[in-house]
């Protein structure tokens, strides 16, 4: 495993990119951001000591789904290729666990997510289609799934 050490700022890998390695943060604290750069930038998390990063551009053969940066100078990662993961957990088998109830929290919340945008997408319908306008709460929500396109 290599170890890398980033200022403030300064990505560690770009939404877009390809990938096979992920991250173990050492110390700090890097942003997990989606639209980085741009005036729609959201940060998605924010992770500090202890946590993995970057698996999912390791695990599958897909472009990164964010960009991630580092917050504070200083901080440092361990990089791990796919060809060190086996090793890796072997001797962390803590990590493993960590990452496969990191995963189920991401399906879990993004299952959340799915359903209230179906549920807005639904009362949206029914409001229009009745001609009434639809509720604050309902405006609420489309605005923060918006990306879904409700």
């Amino acid at each position: 495993m290599k170890s890398l050490t980033f200022d403030q700022n300064q990505i560690i890998f770009k939404e877009g990119s390809f990938g096979s390695t992920m991250y173990d943060i050492v110390s700090g604290r890097v942003g997990v951001f989606s639209k980085y750069g741009t005036t729609e930038q959201t940060r998605v998390a924010e992770l500090s000591a202890g946590e993995l990063f970057g698996e999912m551009g390791m695990i599958e053969v897909y472009p990164r789904s964010a960009t991630v940066v580092a917050l504070e100078d200083g901080t440092q990662v361990s990089e791990i290729t796919e060809s060190e993961l086996s090793h890796y957990f072997k001797d962390k088998p803590e990590k493993a666990i960590k990452l496969m109830r990191t995963l189920s929290r991401r399906i879990r919340e993004t299952n959340e997510k799915y359903l209230n945008v179906c549920k807005t997408a639904y009362e949206r319908y029914e409001a229009e289609k009745s001609g009434s306008v639809p509720n604050e709460e309902i405006e609420m929500i489309r605005r923060e799934y918006s990306q879904f396109n409700i």
